[in-house]
């Protein structure tokens, strides 16, 4: 007997930043699709879903401390339903020997509703995220009555195969990414799914907001792959929920006997052990001696631009 898995997916749309309208808005969706044929054991929402503000409050962007009462409302709608709860990422608000930081952060419940583990984004998009702390520490989290694990990413994440083959290498059988992705990226994007899920061996969900957000339209297209890299499901650009089931002992299958029983991928590694000599000091590569800094404020990136000659159009 196989281990399947539902995993309930909410591709939200037209969200606010409001704490408030989000958490409303994830009742609802929850409470829809627990009342389904296939009821989820695992809800996954997109990145910052779950909001960036309490409206009530004096800013747009001063987040929520985790835990606080953001977590608190999530950790009840976990275990009133009896389900592991990743319900997307919210602006966490940290202050520590006087200073505060914010990250990107994905809350992750059991169904006792216990908080299991935070993922903080390690790959904030710069300049865009310029004021998010990045995360430092691989998550992944068991389905323990099913011995199945899961590894978490945040939007940005999955452009650095680095973090997909470590969770991989953790034993993470499902990667999840919840996203944020705007209109104009989808071409370019789409084939990260189905990358990702084959050279690891696992099934990659990537969970993308289908609607307005902050001034910008997500084209939605949430995406499925399987563990031999096949597209298992694509959706389309409108908000929807919905619930796939996952047969899990096919990456088991896929990573023991190989990728349509031949490429041997996972167990291949651990034997050609590809020397990394940069893994942990990618600054002292070669490439590096002749790529700029990155941009972390918008200004630097329109000095560069402006000095190279490059969208200079109306630039004065």
């Amino acid at each position: 007997m196989g281990r399947y898995l539902n995993i309930g997916l909410m591709q939200s749309g037209d969200c606010s930043s409001s704490f408030e309208f989000n958490l409303e808005r994830i009742k609802k969706e929850v409470r829809s699709l627990m009342a389904g044929m296939n009821a989820p054991e695992l809800i996954a929402g997109i990145e910052m879903g779950i909001g960036t503000y309490w409206a009530e409050g004096e800013k747009r962007t001063n987040g929520d401390p985790i835990s606080g009462k953001v977590t608190e409302t999530l950790s009840k709608i976990a275990r009133e339903y009896g389900i592991y709860f990743m319900p997307g990422s919210m602006m966490e608000r940290e202050e520590k020997d006087g200073v505060k930081r914010f990250y990107n952060a994905i809350p992750i419940f059991a169904p006792d509703g216990s908080l299991i583990d935070v993922h903080r984004k390690m790959c904030p998009y710069y300049p865009v995220e310029s004021h998010i702390t990045k995360g430092e520490k691989y998550v992944t989290f068991d389905i323990k009555e099913k011995g199945i694990k899961i590894g978490v990413l945040n939007c940005h994440d999955w452009c650095f195969p680095e973090i997909s083959r470590n969770l991989a290498l953790m034993g993470a059988e499902i990667l999840i990414r919840p996203a944020m992705d705007p209109e104009g990226l989808y071409d370019l994007c789409k084939s990260i799914a189905p990358t990702r899920a084959f050279e690891n061996q696992a099934y990659f969900i990537s969970l993308n907001c289908a609607g307005k957000y902050l001034g910008s339209y997500s084209y939605g297209h949430s995406m499925i792959a399987g563990p031999d890299g096949r597209i298992l499901y694509e959706a389309d650009n409108r908000p929807l929920s919905f619930t796939m089931t996952f047969d899990v002992d096919r990456v088991a299958d896929a990573r023991r006997y190989g990728t349509n029983y031949t490429d041997q991928l996972l167990r291949q590694l651990s034997v050609f052990n590809p020397p990394m000599p940069y893994a942990e000091n990618f600054a002292d590569a070669p490439i590096y001696e002749t790529l700029p800094a990155p941009d972390f404020t918008f200004e630097s990136r329109a000095e560069m631009f402006a000095r190279e000659g490059l969208m200079s159009i109306g630039k004065k």
